[in-house]
């Protein structure tokens, strides 16, 4: 008779340990959610995108093609950003931003952040970040643009080498 009462007594402990440990899992997930939508994970997600867009009209103009070719890069162009908008919209994303944050922090640590998400210092940092990235961009814009020079000139000091 012990041993199916330390048996019950196993199982139920067990059963209690698992229920305690989805509900800390909902506690989670809820609080990190609650994250991405004070950070407004959403709109930033759109608008990096219309950026990538914007830069990639950008190179566009910089390249000197026909305007046949012009027309059939500014079709795959549209096309290949309704794809990547879709298949990364926040939608489909977000179970990926949940299960990361959940995976990499703690829930002391989301409490921690949420809490400098609420101070004036991080609704600050939410607010000003869209306009931090908008002019971050150009920058990078600039620093890939200037790359893209020197990647060239190493590709045709090659060129030169091998003839």
């Amino acid at each position: 008779m012990k041993f199916p009462a330390s048996a019950l007594f196993l199982s139920t402990a067990l059963l209690c340990c698992l229920s305690q440990t989805r509900a800390d899992d909902a506690s989670k997930k809820a609080k990190i959610e609650e994250i991405l939508q004070i950070t407004h994970t959403d709109q930033m997600l759109k608008q990096t995108m219309q950026q990538v867009r914007t830069m990639q009209l950008d190179q566009l103009k910089k390249m000197d093609l026909p305007a046949d070719q012009k027309t059939l890069m500014d079709d795959i162009q549209t096309k290949t950003m309704a794809l990547i908008s879709d298949r990364l919209s926040y939608e489909k994303a977000k179970p990926l931003y949940v299960g990361l944050y959940a995976e990499v922090f703690s829930e002391e640590e989301i409490d921690g952040i949420m809490g400098f998400y609420k101070s004036p210092a991080g609704k600050a940092m939410i607010e000003k970040m869209p306009m931090m990235m908008q002019r971050l961009m150009p920058m990078m814009q600039k620093m890939t643009d200037d790359l893209q020079a020197d990647i060239q000139k190493i590709v045709e000091e090659a060129k030169q080498k091998q003839k």
